[in-house]
């Protein structure tokens, strides 16, 4: 764990340049469309983007599941990553319109090979996907995330990771997540803020 943040604040120092430019020039434009039509910012900033795209790619992660999916932001970002290790993301969005809209955006960039969405109540269809994950990312209902935790822990890898995105601004609603990653012996996690957001990086150990 110590050495993957290592190479994760590498890439930040340097404003995410190794990977930053990788995207081709039709996905920055797409990146920047959903961007600006998410008046409900729903989607994590692009910082945040890039720092899910270089973890996938620092940990070499193949089986990826995002739990809120919104207009497909993240998954994108995800994707290009999984793009690079020959991975796969599933992501579940609630809400039916966003989830056909963040279909859409994903077949835009081209990866819809990649990246598989659904729609519908995430504690309904995560007992549905078969097998385990190496890296899961949550970006859902704020006051689910230690639900979420105890569901998906059990089909979390062994040095898997789990990555929770508003910590910092919206800690008051996730007190017990974050005492959970913070206190669980069979985890090590770390805050970090590539926005102001607060992205909580938690690696299970055993």
């Amino acid at each position: 764990m110590p050495k993957l943040l290592t190479i994760v604040l590498a890439f930040l120092l340097v404003g995410g340049t190794p990977l930053a430019r990788a995207q081709t020039s039709e996905q920055e434009t797409l990146l920047a469309q959903i961007k600006r039509a998410d008046t409900d910012r729903l989607a994590v900033s692009e910082e945040d983007g890039r720092f899910l795209r270089v973890m996938i790619a620092a940990s070499g992660a193949k089986r990826a599941l995002e739990i809120g999916g919104a207009f497909g932001y993240s998954a994108i970002w995800i994707g290009l990553g999984l793009r690079e290790t020959g991975g796969r993301l599933t992501t579940i969005e609630y809400d039916p319109a966003r989830a056909k809209a963040a279909a859409e955006n994903i077949r835009k960039a081209g990866l819809d090979d990649i990246v598989t969405v659904l729609s519908g109540d995430a504690f309904a269809r995560i007992p549905a996907l078969q097998g385990a994950f190496d890296f899961v990312f949550l970006d859902a209902w704020k006051r689910d995330y230690k639900r979420f935790l105890d569901l998906m822990l059990p089909r979390l890898q062994p040095r898997g990771l789990f990555l929770a995105h508003n910590v910092v601004n919206k800690q008051s609603e996730m007190r017990d997540f974050l005492g959970a990653i913070r206190h669980d012996a069979r985890l090590a996690t770390s805050i970090v803020a590539p926005s102001g957001e607060g992205m909580s990086v938690t690696v299970k150990l055993k």
